[in-house]
């Protein structure tokens, strides 16, 4: 079983301070004063999303409100620092430095994606096309492998979680991230969407001390994640024996171990390459497990058996994809986040005690970098504007229609 790299410590310390000096400079804005509400991007139990115009900057951005009534503000604050600490990763959300509450809503604002998310592209019982399917997973690789570097673990993901920029996937970033808890932590429940939760929590009864936070659910529903990409739908609604196709599933892995068994039904779509890279990735023992980072290995060879594109390493790279370089790019992302690591988080807490977190006080040219106060353009960029024709969310009702599964956030143990 191959693991991520171990941080020589733990980001914990980094982190609360992050939150602290967030709750000092916590302040009660009203949004209509320095903001322009263009739309509701989406919205939940949690709170909602909207596109927003900085009235003073001119830069959209988008803005997620947390209703206090259910959040609670360290989980806000939780949320907050960790989406911040994690930003300098060029494939995870990008933020502003800009958090504030009002009445009813804790607020923090982010990098606005144009194209929306991963769900509204995923064509139901189709898939996206390989060489599409395979740029996003390169991405969402590199960004999950990142976390795990730095002993987080996300804990929710899913196509939702995918924000994208175009429909081919050429820039796609990891996002949300309110369940993310550091690796090794306990949690007394276990949330999560039931088709992308791993084997060893789906049916688990409850301990008095909770679970374990590893790295290795993550992995698991990035598994299920790659499965739905490639094929519009979920491989089972849930990873229990009483799920006729995950048992399927099951039975398959268990005989690999004793000398082979038929293929389930619905993965008889895939070639033996990609075959191989699942049974790692979806291990029913997490133990046994990969890493995210397995991945970049099965990058050359085509993934589905019907597939035209014959891609090789060099041949995706030219796609637009990076594959082939997928693991140069890869290493080149860890080795230099290892040598900065230091250097990055000291110009991020320095940058946070410099500034206050109104918004009013990131001022500077249009469409320029943020102003803060310290060496700018290092953690936060300029957010694109929205092209002619872009983006707008469809109801979620709307797909009830379609085969592929849709599914909500739910307490697997109470």
């Amino acid at each position: 079983m191959s693991s991520s790299p171990v941080m020589s410590s733990p980001p914990i310390n980094i982190v609360e301070e992050l939150q602290v000096i967030t709750a000092q400079n916590l302040e009660k804005l009203e949004v209509s004063k320095y903001y322009e509400v263009i739309r509701e991007l989406g919205k939940g139990t949690y709170g909602k999303v909207d596109l927003v115009v900085h009235k003073i900057r001119g830069t959209k951005m988008a803005l997620k409100f947390l209703k206090k009534k259910t959040t609670k503000l360290r989980s806000f604050l939780r949320e907050y620092s960790i989406s911040l600490y994690l930003s300098p990763c060029p494939f995870i959300i990008n933020m502003f430095g800009i958090a504030f509450e009002t009445d009813d809503y804790y607020v923090f604002a982010q990098e606005y994606a144009v194209a929306g998310d991963l769900f509204d592209i995923i064509p139901p019982q189709v898939g996206l096309p390989e060489p599409v399917a395979k740029r996003c997973v390169h991405q969402v690789g590199i960004a999950l492998d990142y976390m795990h570097y730095k002993k987080l673990v996300h804990r929710d993901i899913k196509p939702e979680n995918v924000l994208i920029f175009d429909r081919e996937c050429r820039k796609v970033k990891l996002s949300d991230f309110g369940m993310t808890r550091r690796a090794g932590s306990p949690v007394k429940r276990v949330s999560g969407t039931i088709p992308y939760t791993a084997p060893e929590l789906c049916g688990a009864a409850e301990p008095a001390e909770g679970f374990c936070v590893e790295p290795a659910t993550d992995v698991w529903a990035f598994g299920v994640l790659l499965f739905c990409m490639l094929t519009g739908n979920f491989p089972w609604e849930k990873a229990l024996p009483t799920d006729a196709f995950y048992e399927e599933f099951s039975r398959w892995q268990r005989a690999r171990r004793v000398g082979g068994g038929p293929v389930p039904s619905q993965w008889r779509r895939f070639t033996d390459e990609a075959l191989r890279m699942f049974r790692k990735l979806l291990s029913l023992d997490p133990q046994r497990r990969c890493s995210v980072k397995e991945v970049f290995r099965h990058f050359g060879r085509c993934w589905m058996v019907d597939s035209e594109v014959g891609i090789s390493v060099g041949a995706a790279a030219a796609a637009g994809g990076g594959s082939g370089s997928v693991m140069g790019s890869h290493q080149g992302a860890l080795s230099s986040t290892s040598e900065e690591d230091e250097e990055d988080e000291d110009l991020l807490v320095d940058r946070m005690k410099q500034q206050t977190l109104s918004p009013v006080v990131c001022g500077g040219p249009k469409g320029g970098a943020m102003e803060t106060g310290s060496p700018q353009g290092h953690h936060y960029t300029t957010v694109v504007g929205m092209p002619p024709g872009g983006y707008e969310r469809m109801p979620r009702d709307n797909t009830s229609g379609s085969r592929i599964l849709v599914t909500t956030p739910i307490e697997i143990c109470v």
